[in-house]
């Protein structure tokens, strides 16, 4: 009888151990997943956030799982991002500056509430080309042409459609899809010209490249000026020569920042972490691509929109200043 009894003891006390063994091992314990939102094939957002996904689900096993997500680009990211159908996406600050004003036609009227800065990526040209058999040699000359400007409803879209009116430039139609798609547009000729904001070299251009002969066109001062005198995430800029096989002198353009966004959803213990991660892992980033020798706590100054607190928590660890206006 006693032994009988000390047999049932000792099994009651094994039942009680199991819910605490269990929730170490039970969904608690699962690694978190979290998507990122790039872009469109063929761009460097989607290339680079397949690299970014690798590089933070190697060194954060069994934390987090990471997926580098197909998307329309910068608004199309920070609509799943409010959305809560993304945690973290890549956009430029142009978008940043429609998303948290909600001046643009994709924000319907509403200013972003839950898109952060997370990390700094590069700043990209403005990047227009065309067929050296083309007549288009300068901005003036889009009067009449077919002008590709990637997504619709994207930022560089909304802004240029605007700065084409203002201008007084009227072109016969606009061409949006995605830049892979339109490189192929340019190369058959249903496209005059493409622009498009990115660092160069962008693989949709250097592949049109081994096929067809560009012709990159730059902006003159004034355009420059307008340009950056209106939308103040523009800066003047010259793309350099041998960028393209094309570029064969600099390109007068502008530039704006790429920028990693995230969720004010997530923790800030959780995003200190992928912070860290990405910020001290350069080495790994250039092997992804060049453009992210950027990609530093410094230039995190280049944000428009208020940082994570994570993300603040690593740089003041760091001994980088955050300015005020990136404090949310």
């Amino acid at each position: 009888m006693k032994r009988t009894l000390s047999v049932l003891l000792l099994l009651a006390l094994v039942l009680l151990q199991m819910p605490a063994q269990g929730s170490k091992e039970g969904p608690s314990a699962a690694p978190k997943r979290y998507s990122i939102g790039t872009s469109s094939s063929g761009g460097n957002f989607y290339l680079i956030g397949g690299g970014l996904a690798t590089i933070l689900n190697n060194a954060l096993p069994g934390q987090f799982v990471f997926t580098s997500e197909e998307t329309g680009g910068s608004t199309a990211n920070l609509a799943m991002i409010e959305g809560g159908e993304a945690e973290i996406g890549f956009a430029m600050t142009s978008a940043l500056y429609e998303g948290a004003k909600g001046i643009a036609k994709w924000t319907n009227g509403k200013p972003m509430t839950k898109v952060l800065g997370l990390v700094p990526l590069y700043p990209s040209y403005m990047t227009m080309y065309t067929l050296t058999s083309s007549p288009v040699k300068s901005l003036s000359d889009y009067n009449g042409r077919i002008v590709g400007l990637g997504s619709k409803g994207a930022a560089m879209d909304s802004v240029l459609r605007a700065v084409f009116t203002n201008m007084g430039i009227v072109p016969s139609s606009i061409f949006n899809d995605g830049h892979g798609a339109t490189a192929t547009a340019v190369s058959q000729g249903q496209v005059d010209v493409a622009v498009l904001f990115s660092y160069p070299p962008f693989a949709s251009i250097t592949e049109l490249e081994a096929t067809r002969s560009l012709r990159f066109i730059g902006l003159t001062p004034k355009e420059q000026k307008y340009l950056t005198d209106t939308y103040p995430f523009y800066s003047a800029a010259v793309m350099p020569k041998g960028s393209y096989v094309g570029a064969t002198s600099d390109v007068p353009t502008i530039s704006e920042w790429n920028m990693l966004v995230v969720s004010a959803d997530l923790s800030v213990d959780e995003v200190y972490l992928i912070a860290k991660t990405l910020f001290e892992k350069n080495p790994e980033l250039l092997a992804v691509h060049n453009s992210l020798k950027y990609a530093t706590g410094d230039n995190a100054a280049n944000f428009n929109i208020p940082l994570h607190p994570g993300v603040i928590k690593y740089l003041k660890e760091k001994g980088i200043a955050v300015d005020a206006r990136l404090v949310p």
